[in-house]
């Protein structure tokens, strides 16, 4: 399991009333992922005009799943995708979950 994170952001301007749901980001990933990459488990915030989420993709390899997770995220704020014109402001790998805390092995 890959821990990915990504922030999405809606468009400057007027807020449409349509915010996005967790289960509608979540639908719209795994709509979007290609391959044998698949969601294990996510925890999705949806706010006004931001959503935020970790995704435990389940994948042979961390860089599979940062290139899986990234496509998926653009094709929810894509044209044809449940966010239009959003914009993902960062998809990729959760460093700290991924690689735990950095400690110096001398100090």
């Amino acid at each position: 399991m890959h821990a990915i994170r990504f922030h999405l952001r809606a468009p400057d301007g007027p807020r449409s009333t349509d915010q996005p749901t967790p289960e509608s980001v979540r639908d719209g990933l795994e709509r979007g992922l290609r391959g044998p990459v698949r969601v294990g488990h996510a925890r999705i915030v949806a706010g006004p005009g931001t959503v935020d989420a970790v995704v435990f993709t389940l994948a042979d390899d961390l860089i599979t799943a940062e290139a899986a997770l990234t496509a998926a995220c653009a094709e929810l704020v894509g044209t044809d995708g449940p966010l239009p014109g959003w914009r993902v402001a960062h998809c990729g790998l959760d460093t700290w979950l991924t690689l735990g805390p950095y400690e110096p092995s001398h100090r």
